[in-house]
């Protein structure tokens, strides 16, 4: 698979003119769903009741958006790959105007694919290429921007996907050696949860409250279309939850209030029902560029 520096990038918002680095005056409301958009270059907004969308941000900084999360103020902050003049780095975008502002830059950062936010505000970013070449994560203070190395070379080759579980371990995807990663982000420490099976391309990876790992696998199955794959937090055995049906590339996803996994796919934005394996397109995808990063707003 294309490595995601490598995607093509296009320089305006096709259909909507956007000032760089402004939006629309979207109102984000507990549920909505945000999306990074790497055609666009732009962070949109799916209202989570009427499923219209809005431009909260595009151009400015972003380049090559592709993680996103919300913070605990209720900023948007974006991983991006190739902004700063392609050093890459985390971007914070107020939603109510669109308005971007750098948080952290350069440092170690090479390829910043996605991030997970702490309880305490610290930011952690997957890197597949930093440390020369050998991967690892990086902890970024959301104030001050100083970055730290949390872990790096040792099982990591290409990690890529990074989520926080509820006992504060980070839970990491490699798209390379194809697995998911318990990392100790006081001590660095790394141990292998759960790898090969159904694993293909491992990227996005969630973690609900109760512990329940999902992870979303581009390449699974005997189709390659995909699919998104259930871990067993503690044996690690791997459950197929979805795959096939609307599924191209799955890439991200986020669990909504009510269970459901909203799911980025290269096709569009998918609704995936845990339980049933029940999928539903949402109806504005035919709208995005290339939806990558998904993140619900609390």
């Amino acid at each position: 698979m294309t490595s995601i520096a490598n995607a093509p990038r296009v320089g305006i918002l096709i259909g909507v003119l956007v000032t760089a680095g402004r939006g629309f005056a979207c109102t984000l409301d507990p549920g909505d769903i945000l999306v990074t958009d790497l055609g666009r270059q732009a962070v949109i907004e799916i209202d989570g009741r009427t499923g219209q969308p809005c431009v909260v941000s595009a151009g400015g900084f972003l380049a090559l958006p592709t993680g996103i999360a919300v913070d605990a103020a209720g900023q948007i902050l974006v991983v991006d790959a190739e902004a700063f003049d392609g050093k890459g780095g985390i971007i914070r975008i107020d939603p109510s105007s669109g308005a971007q502002d750098a948080v952290s830059q350069d440092g170690y950062f090479v390829d910043p694919q996605s991030m997970a936010i702490a309880r305490n505000g610290t930011i952690f970013v997957a890197d597949p290429n930093a440390f020369d070449g050998n991967g690892g994560v990086i902890a970024v203070n959301p104030l001050t921007g100083r970055q730290k190395v949390v872990a790096s070379g040792g099982t990591f080759v290409q990690p890529v996907g990074i989520a926080i579980a509820p006992g504060g371990r980070l839970m990491v995807t490699d798209r390379e050696v194809l697995a998911v990663v318990r990392v100790n982000k006081a001590t660095g420490s790394q141990k292998t949860l759960s790898a090969a099976g159904s694993f293909a391309n491992p990227i996005g990876i969630v973690v609900s409250a109760a512990g329940e790992i999902f992870v979303a696998d581009a390449d699974a199955f005997e189709q390659s279309d995909g699919g998104i794959i259930q871990v067993d937090a503690r044996t690690g055995e791997q459950r197929t939850v979805a795959s096939g049906g609307s599924f191209n590339s799955p890439v991200a996803l986020a669990i909504a209030a009510s269970g459901k996994l909203a799911v980025v796919d290269y096709e569009g934005l998918i609704v995936v029902d845990p339980a049933t394996g029940a999928q539903s397109l949402v109806p504005w995808s035919e709208g995005f560029g290339r939806p990558w990063g998904i993140a619900i707003v609390p």
